[in-house]
């Protein structure tokens, strides 16, 4: 896939980032597409993939976290079940009309009481369209990945603070457009902490 989208955990944020890259075969049409959706206000889902078979499956799996949500009463699934979810919804689609398209899943669980055993703090999920789903430290998909994980191998902490992730975010970027010669040119880039997810406009 020609885009490249980068996440990683730490501690206590995850923080992603996807090119905006927009493209029908050797046709750019824009370079500034979010492709990191909020299922909700503790989730991100990078998805990197042809047009129509992301905006589909994250369409299909936005409204499910939405319909599950209601059916707990206000409360939000897991990282963990929507990542498991996500992996049923890709396999059970592989040999009827798949979703060729790969994506990271990230989010912050905090207990909703003193009797929730749901694992709390940072999660990321590494999923591709064969259904293959995996809990990482940090994760790529697209043709930048080789160069990503290289640096994130070598730089990547779990106890960096959210300034030092994004800032080896930036560098995890910056080499992209460097090495790529395809259009990479700019990123989105998100954080999920305790808090919430934000934009952040200091890393593109």
């Amino acid at each position: 896939m020609a885009e490249t989208i980068i996440a990683f955990k730490c501690n206590d944020f995850v923080v992603m980032a996807a090119a905006g890259l927009n493209a029908f075969y050797y046709i750019k049409l824009n370079d500034k597409e979010d492709k990191i959706t909020a299922l909700d206000s503790h989730k991100l889902v990078a998805v990197a993939g042809e047009n129509g078979p992301r905006t589909n499956f994250i369409s299909l799996i936005q409204a499910q976290m939405n319909l599950a949500t209601l059916r707990q009463h206000g409360r939000q699934s897991s990282t963990p079940a929507a990542a498991a979810f996500m992996r049923s919804t890709l396999a059970d689609a592989l040999r009827r009309g798949p979703f060729t398209c790969n994506s990271l899943l990230g989010g912050y669980d905090a207990p909703a009481s003193e009797h929730d055993d749901t694992p709390s703090g940072s999660h990321l999920y590494y999923l591709d369209y064969l259904g293959t789903m995996q809990s990482v430290p940090f994760a790529a998909h697209g043709y930048g990945t080789t160069f990503v994980t290289a640096i994130l191998d070598q730089l990547w902490r779990p106890d960096l603070t959210e300034k030092e992730g994004l800032e080896l975010m930036q560098k995890c970027c910056d080499e992209v457009k460097k090495r790529i010669i395809i259009s990479n040119n700019h990123f989105i880039c998100k954080v999920v902490t305790k808090k919430g997810t934000e934009v952040v406009t200091t890393v593109s």
